[in-house]
């Protein structure tokens, strides 16, 4: 039981770091990219449309990380 639980947060918790790594990478160069163009619009939509779902989907990443940590539990050589 304990190593299909981890199995399965383990592969939420990769799920989630890619979403949010891409969230993250679109917002950061979506609003570089404003930069440089001199688009303020789109340094302001970038933030409004995604950054909201990048710090969520950063949070759920998080917690699944916390779960995998406390499903894993700690093996018979790291107790002696």
């Amino acid at each position: 039981m304990r190593q299909t639980m981890n199995q399965v947060l383990t592969s939420l918790y990769a799920v989630a770091m890619i979403v949010f790594l891409v969230l993250a990478f679109g917002l950061v160069l979506t609003q570089a990219a404003g930069l440089f163009f001199g688009q303020g619009q789109w340094i302001a939509g970038a933030s409004e449309a995604l950054l909201r779902p990048a710090i969520i989907t950063a949070v759920v990443a998080g917690l699944f990380g916390f779960a995998v940590f406390n499903v894993r539990g700690t093996s018979e050589k790291e107790q002696d």
